[in-house]
C-alpha cells in the first residue's frame, strides 16, 4: 500500500469514527433524549449531530474523489477534522458555563493530580491520526499527472 493510499486510510477512519462517536455517545438519554435539557437544546444538538454526518460524507468524497489535484481534496477533509475537534481544547474558555462532562454524576479519572476528559482524549487522538495522515499522504511522490497539471 502506498504512504498517500495509507493516508487516505487512515483519514477514512478518523473522519468516519468522528461522525460515529459522536452520533454514538449523544443519541441517548444522557444528551438528545435527556429531561432536563430544554427542546431548544436538544433540536440544536441533533442538529449539530446530522451537520456532523453531513460534513463528514464531504470528507469522505474529498479524500476519495478523482483528481488532477488530489491534494487539495485532502487538504480540505484534514481541514474537516481539525475544525471538528479542535473546539475541545477551547469551548470551555470560549463559553462560560460549558463541560466536558456530560453530567454532574460521570466519574472522571484523575492521573498526577490531572483530570483526564475523555473526549478531549479522543479529540487529540483523532487529531494526531489526521496528521499521521495528512504526512504520509503529503510524504507520497507526486504522480506525473499531477506534476504535468501543476506545470
Amino acid at each position: 500500500m502506498s504512504r498517500s493510499t495509507l493516508g487516505r486510510v487512515i483519514l477514512t477512519f478518523v473522519l468516519a469514527s468522528s461522525a460515529i462517536v459522536a452520533v454514538g455517545v449523544d443519541w441517548n438519554e444522557t444528551h438528545l433524549f435527556n429531561p432536563a435539557w430544554h427542546e431548544h437544546a436538544r433540536f440544536h444538538g441533533a442538529l449539530m449531530l446530522l451537520i456532523l454526518c453531513g460534513v463528514t460524507l464531504v470528507g469522505l468524497w474529498m479524500v476519495w474523489r478523482r483528481s488532477m489535484e488530489p491534494q487539495v481534496g485532502f487538504n480540505v477533509a484534514a481541514w474537516i477534522v481539525v475544525i471538528l475537534w479542535t473546539p475541545f481544547f477551547y469551548i470551555t474558555w470560549l463559553i462560560p458555563g460549558t463541560s466536558l462532562l456530560a453530567g454532574p454524576d460521570m466519574p472522571l479519572p484523575v492521573v498526577a493530580g490531572v483530570p483526564l476528559y475523555p473526549n478531549v482524549l479522543i479529540a487529540g487522538t483523532e487529531l494526531l491520526l489526521a496528521a499521521l495522515a495528512y504526512k504520509l499522504f503529503h510524504s507520497a511522490p507526486v504522480s506525473t499527472a499531477a506534476r504535468v497539471a501543476n506545470a
